[in-house]
């Protein structure tokens, strides 16, 4: 991003002053020997945009910036994409938040890194472990598959981190700077202090992951992730986005290029978000936004609007499942599947220029695997599902991992002709099985806990007859799934037939 693109587009921007905030001042520098502090030779780096999570400065020719900070607000550069801190791989956990006065003013040692016009990212929401055995079962499923991902360049994390046991973080951030790749996290309803006002829920948080508020770049992609996790009393809450973050939009916005892509992250969907079109109409003539979030505990994806923008939200499923119960596999760890029939899973997204593609990943399982392909009349189990009472025999049930109402999903039997799948409103025969398990009192076993399924329809789900040809002997079939959006999903299984 040209810095003197930023310093014309940053005209007319002011800071209005408060009895309650304090001027801070301080520099952004290029930190040669990585050391985290800024040496006498170091020499500071004009044009970079600085922030206290609402109003946004550019550093002059010496990579100074002045800002006002009221309590509990934070401060932190907004990285170009050819910069990252010299430090730490959390990221934001290195920006400043101010709880008292006096604090002093903190500088920001930058490093130079390539710019690339393809990277890869990974959405990881909600890991939400509670005590330190929920805390070994994301150590070994989810992170060895984070510590091989060598050509994943950006790790982001979408909230509830923990599940309100907040003396968590500090070790979640020890396992995170264990990663390969730089990593950013967001904070959910789970990670907050409860039990106080709504400015002093993200003290802890803060202390360990810095700023809860903030925006980088990378490639052609301007990241904002925000904190929507409004607050009702001291442990209610409800998704919106407070007047100090719109103003931060508002002003970050003006900075970023026309042809830059920009992603939204928060935790709470930006779809159930009170006062979302606030924040679209800031986003008038951005044309198609991005949004990636968490919360849900089931993989959603959503599509609104206002005049000059059109959103495509990703939710993103919980590398928990849900909330680390059911049966346990053959390594000690909960199924716990999602309701929807996706397992416990997280997102990988490769973008090129402002472009993006985008897949879900199964913890645990190959790439590959994409979706649950189920035939109908082959498991006896079947006729004793009451949720799949009336379903036909010599069908193909595709729960495909990430599909939407958009998603086409076509299948061939055998190397023959494709033919559409059809959507259908009907539940995942894997939350059947596991519902009348539950029901039966069979579920759950000793040492396990109940994985609450409800009866509820999955917005994943496709319905594909099988021909004649293959109501009897074996057969392989094939799947593919995409839309306009950049998903994409492929699977095939063998099925035989007396």
């Amino acid at each position: 991003m040209s810095r003197i693109f930023l310093l014309v587009l940053f005209l007319g921007l002011s800071i209005a002053p408060s009895e309650a905030q304090q001027t801070i001042e301080g520099y952004v520098y290029s930190d040669v020997n990585r050391n985290g502090r800024r040496d006498r030779q170091e020499a500071g780096i004009a044009g970079i945009p600085v922030s206290n999570g609402k109003d946004v400065v550019l550093t002059n020719d010496k990579g100074k910036y002045k800002l006002r900070l009221a309590e509990g607000f934070s401060v932190f550069p907004i990285l170009p994409s050819d910069y990252t801190l010299s430090t730490g791989k959390v990221v934001n956990s290195h920006f400043r938040v101010s709880f008292k006065k006096g604090e002093g003013s903190p500088d920001f040692g930058l490093r130079r890194k390539a710019v690339k016009q393809q990277f890869r990212l990974n959405a990881i929401g909600d890991v939400q472990v509670g005590n330190y055995q929920e805390l070994d079962y994301a150590a070994k499923t989810l992170w060895p598959e984070l510590l091989n991902t060598d050509s994943t360049d950006v790790n982001l994390f979408l909230g509830d981190l923990v599940n309100n046991n907040l003396s968590l973080h500090s070790k979640l951030k020890e396992m995170m700077e264990l990663l390969p790749s730089q990593t950013w996290t967001v904070i959910g309803n789970h990670d907050r202090d409860a039990d106080s006002i709504r400015r002093g829920q993200t003290k802890t948080y803060s202390t360990i992951f810095g700023s809860d508020v903030y925006a980088f770049n990378e490639g052609k992609v301007h990241f904002i992730v925000l904190n929507n996790v409004y607050g009702d009393g001291a442990k209610g809450y409800h998704g919106e986005l407070p007047e100090e973050a719109l103003e931060f939009v508002k002003n970050d916005i003006r900075l970023v290029p026309q042809d830059y892509l920009i992603c939204l992250s928060m935790h709470i969907p930006l779809a159930m978000t009170k006062n979302r079109n606030a924040l679209l109409d800031i986003l008038k003539d951005r044309k198609e936004v991005l949004a990636i979030t968490g919360h849900l505990h089931r993989v959603m994806r959503f599509f609104y609007g206002r005049p000059g923008v059109h959103v495509h939200e990703l939710g993103a499923g919980a590398t928990c499942g849900f909330w680390w119960v059911g049966e346990k596999d053959w390594e000690g760890v909960p199924t716990a599947l999602q309701q929807g029939g996706t397992p416990r899973n997280y997102f990988v997204l490769d973008f090129t220029g402002n472009s993006y593609s985008l897949r879900c990943k199964g913890v645990g399982l190959d790439a590959h695997r994409q979706m649950s392909i189920h035939v109908t009349g082959i498991d006896t189990l079947d006729t004793h599902l009451r949720d799949m009472e009336g379903t036909a025999p010599y069908q193909a049930l595709l729960t495909i991992w990430g599909g939407c109402d958009s998603t086409e999903v076509k299948c061939r039997v055998d190397g023959g002709a494709w033919m559409m799948a059809r959507k259908t409103d009907a539940i995942d025969p894997n939350v059947a099985r596991m519902r009348e398990m539950n029901l039966q009192k069979v579920y759950p076993t000793r040492y396990n806990r109940v994985n609450p399924m409800r009866r509820t329809p999955s917005p994943q789900l496709w319905t594909f007859p099988l021909p004649e040809s293959a109501r009897s002997g074996a057969h392989r079939i094939e799947v593919q799934a995409s839309d306009g959006y950049g998903f994409r999903a492929s699977g095939q299984r063998v099925f035989v037939y007396e």
